[in-house]
């Protein structure tokens, strides 16, 4: 089934038909005219597993960068390849910034540690620019909630021994964080140190470790 979903990817970068989610706003200055060529150096076919064979079909594909699909596509194909074709969970469009524009979400599942293991990349688009650009704070958020309409991001990890999480709310045109906690398993019960750095305030709740923060703690909907 997984390699069914990896040539599935294979063919659709290739393509470079990938469907939206939710429109994007496309001016005349989006169409770019860049073409980029992920080639690597060739191996040794006679000898290569169907592993090595979708890899290399990924690294050798073609994808026009001129639109943004096209420059979707791209990310797509780095991820596969970065993550050692590892089939996301979903990929979206969100407006992340309140722009007007669509920035791009993968949604994938992380490998190691003993809590929900949820990811993403997020990408956030660039008008003048016309291109995305990595978030490595969004993209740092394990198991996050977007609450786009509240203007909110949550986002946790919780393993056996504890975890921690955090709120970032949208302030100033700038994703801020708003709220923090880390848990710390303490025998039978659990220390909870919830911080507000905006209000320089922070209090201690004693209860039950669980690998899903309690909504008082910090409101979030995590994907089991």
């Amino acid at each position: 089934m997984r390699s069914l979903l990896i040539i599935g990817a294979v063919i659709v970068l290739t393509s470079c038909n990938l469907t939206e989610r939710k429109n994007t706003k496309i001016t005349s200055k989006d169409s770019v005219i860049s073409q980029t060529n992920t080639t690597v150096s060739s191996t040794s076919k006679s000898k290569n597993s169907p592993y090595t064979d979708m890899y290399d079909s990924l690294a050798r594909a073609y994808v026009d960068t001129s639109t943004l699909q096209g420059k979707r596509s791209w990310l797509m194909n780095q991820f596969l390849i970065e993550n050692g074709l590892v089939s996301p969970d979903y990929d979206t469009l969100f407006d992340l910034t309140y722009d007007g524009f669509q920035d791009y979400v993968i949604g994938y599942y992380g490998k190691s540690g003993t809590g929900l293991k949820n990811s993403v990349k997020v990408y956030i688009f660039n008008p003048k620019k016309h291109y995305y650009i990595l978030d490595e704070q969004l993209s740092d958020l394990p198991n996050p909630t977007f609450y786009i309409k509240k203007r909110k991001i949550t986002g946790f990890y919780i393993g056996n021994g504890g975890g921690g999480g955090r709120r970032l709310e949208w302030i100033t045109n700038k994703w801020t964080m708003t709220k923090e906690f880390e848990v710390d398993k303490e025998g039978d019960s659990a220390k909870w140190t919830i911080s507000y750095p905006l209000k320089n305030k922070k209090e201690v709740i004693r209860r039950p470790i669980q690998m899903i923060p309690p909504e008082e703690i910090l409101e979030t909907d995590p994907k089991l």
